[in-house]
């Protein structure tokens, strides 16, 4: 039966994610229990052209979640894992299975979901429409490549059952059967890039739809590829004087070693918000945190490469409960952060770059004269793996907050003359449209809006994700 709460009590969790999104609002909030509730709550908001938003876990940083008004769907009903197959390595879940449960049946049966999030209480089919990166993306990359079938419920009430391998863009249109959509002009970047609708020739038709962030339709079952249980792994943090090399560091570890899972870094900056919980961190010192296969040789050859590379420490977790505080180490950096900074009223100002490898120098060094030059505070740290840092900027008032935007500006400008993007993992939601602009044109936006009013002919669903409210 479909729920409607209309309460304001009832809707205000429903109106926040990790993104700190002030603008929300709702009138209701929708929570089918199948398909037949799902299509009942669309067809009477496409009735009145109501905007409707799909709440997912509320993991999101961008807003992607949170209406400015109209209704919501809570897909929190949908919870169950539909089957896994062991012997094909695959599994079919319902949109609103938590990650953490999902892990933990695979755990009982020797498998594995390799992009799974590092916000475990994420929803799966949020990952599929945020195509999410997760603690080792750097060994298996996004979402996308784990995602088999998607069946989606349109504003029209039609089902999209898609699965890759099916079909593909040809002559510039991707064919769904009853839709046939236009391939957008832009191509999206061959690295990490979680900005906009998907766009490559020859793609996949399930790629336009993963990443989409609730726009095209509303995912109701995802079906995934698996792999077996992993190898067991520890954690090595290396502790480096010198900031300079550690581009020469992280290209020796990714040519030297290829059992590594997460390839992390951390500034010197960064480091003292750990320092409190982890005291025996160096001083004037940056780190790299590596997740790799364990074993008495790996572990030699990681020692020896500490030793030949001048490391001033090393931190090393093994043993279950080291190797707990370590993963703690990685995790409780941006929350150390978000805290300190909240107490003293200050609102950071984060970057989501990612460049092509052979370019990841230039805009590492264009950072480090940022913060030399500029007297805002500023820290990195991040998937250095992946040439995908996060540059966060901590202004402390109206003008430092005017010239952090600018300094963003310059950074996603310095990034789009090397290839690279504006949003590597946390998508664009309602909050990066001006970068999203400026990465894809004008021209791009609009494309996207058309394809839009393809799958959704009212442009009620997700308005304000990806695609600015003008365009629609």
């Amino acid at each position: 039966m479909l729920q409607v709460k209309t309460e304001k009590e009832d809707i205000l969790s429903y109106l926040e994610d990790a993104s700190n999104f002030r603008e929300a609002g709702a009138e209701k909030v929708y929570i089918p229990e199948n398909e037949e509730d799902l299509k009942q709550a669309l067809a009477e908001c496409a009735a009145t052209k109501m905007p409707v938003t799909v709440s997912g876990g509320g993991t999101g940083t961008v807003g992607g979640r949170v209406p400015r008004k109209g209704a919501i769907i809570s897909l929190e009903r949908f919870g169950r894992i539909l089957n896994i197959d062991k012997e094909g390595r695959k599994a079919v879940l319902q949109a609103g299975t938590v990650i953490k449960d999902f892990l933990s049946e695979l755990d009982r049966q020797s498998l594995f979901y390799p992009p799974f999030p590092t916000e475990r209480t994420a929803f799966i089919g949020g990952n599929a429409a945020t195509n999410a990166s997760g603690e080792y993306s750097y060994r298996f990359g996004p979402t996308r490549k784990y995602v088999r079938k998607l069946r989606m419920v349109l504003t029209t009430g039609e089902i999209l059952e898609v699965e890759r391998g099916q079909s593909f863009e040809k002559d510039g249109f991707i064919d769904y059967g009853n839709l046939r959509a236009p391939l957008p002009s832009y191509r999206t970047p061959p690295i990490k890039c979680s900005a906009g609708y998907f766009s490559q020739e020859s793609m996949d038709s399930i790629d336009l739809l993963i990443g989409s962030e609730g726009t095209l339709g509303v995912i109701t079952e995802v079906g995934v590829s698996l792999i077996d249980a992993l190898p067991p792994r520890f954690i090595i943090i290396f502790f480096f004087p010198d900031e300079d090399r550690i581009t020469e560091i992280t290209g020796a570890v990714k040519s030297g070693f290829s059992d590594v899972y997460s390839l992390e870094f951390f500034e010197r900056g960064s480091l003292e918000f750990l320092k409190k919980d982890y005291p025996e961190i160096p001083d004037n010192a940056c780190a790299l945190y590596i997740e790799a296969v364990s074993g008495s040789r790996e572990m030699e050859k990681w020692a020896e490469f500490g030793e030949a590379n001048g490391a001033l420490d090393t931190l090393i977790g093994e043993d279950p409960r080291n190797y707990q505080r370590l993963i703690d180490f990685r995790h409780r950096l941006p929350e150390n952060i978000n805290s300190f900074f909240r107490q003293l009223g200050i609102v950071k100002v984060a970057m989501d770059i990612s460049v092509p490898d052979r370019h990841f120098s230039e805009q590492y060094s264009f950072y480090r004269r940022i913060m030399k030059e500029e007297p805002i505070h500023s820290i990195i740290f991040g998937h250095i793996g992946e040439n995908h840092l996060h540059f966060n900027l901590f202004p402390r008032d109206q003008k430092e907050k005017e010239r952090a935007m600018e300094i963003y500006g310059e950074c996603v400008r310095k990034a789009l003359s090397l290839g690279g993007t504006v949003a590597a993992e946390h998508g664009i939601g309602k909050i990066k449209h001006k970068w999203l602009q400026a990465m894809y044109g004008k021209e791009g936006l609009m494309e996207m809006a058309r394809i839009k009013k393809i799958f959704d002919p009212h442009s009620i669903l997700g308005r304000g994700n990806i695609i600015p409210e003008e365009f629609l």
